[in-house]
């Protein structure tokens, strides 16, 4: 290729690349062929997520799910050691405990349990615990 054809396929790229890299990851959108639209770009996506962490309900289910994370917390070390909350079905929460006797003891302080989770959640989303060994 003549070198003044790559001068100009040169100038031609920089044209049309202009603006800072900063600005282009921004505002990129990708383009996917055979569809005219283009996805949302980091801060259309921001303020969905603003949206939806303003929604009492979704905030709710947040915190209630956010008991995964926290449960030495909520239920202290030594029940957090022997303990692992497992999954929430509507209003159940089930527990995985290593031993029989656990569960057993467990199911004798449930209700202490649920208060506690309540009290983190801030609402009375759990009102069941069920422990699989």
């Amino acid at each position: 290729m003549p070198e003044e054809d790559k001068k100009n396929l040169n100038n031609t790229f920089k044209k049309k690349a202009g603006g800072s890299a900063k600005k282009k990851r921004e505002n990129a959108r990708v383009h996917v062929p055979g569809i005219n639209a283009s996805l949302p770009t980091v801060s259309d996506i921001q303020s969905i997520l603003k949206i939806f962490a303003a929604d009492p309900q979704i905030n709710l289910k947040m915190k209630k799910y956010s008991l995964f994370n926290h449960w030495p917390e909520i239920v202290g070390k030594e029940i957090a050691d022997k303990t692992a909350p497992l999954k929430i079905f509507k209003t159940t929460l089930y527990v995985s405990v290593t031993t029989p006797t656990w569960a057993n003891e467990l199911s004798m302080m449930s209700r202490q349990l649920i208060d506690r989770i309540n009290a983190f959640t801030g609402e009375n989303s759990i009102t069941e615990l069920r422990f699989k060994i």
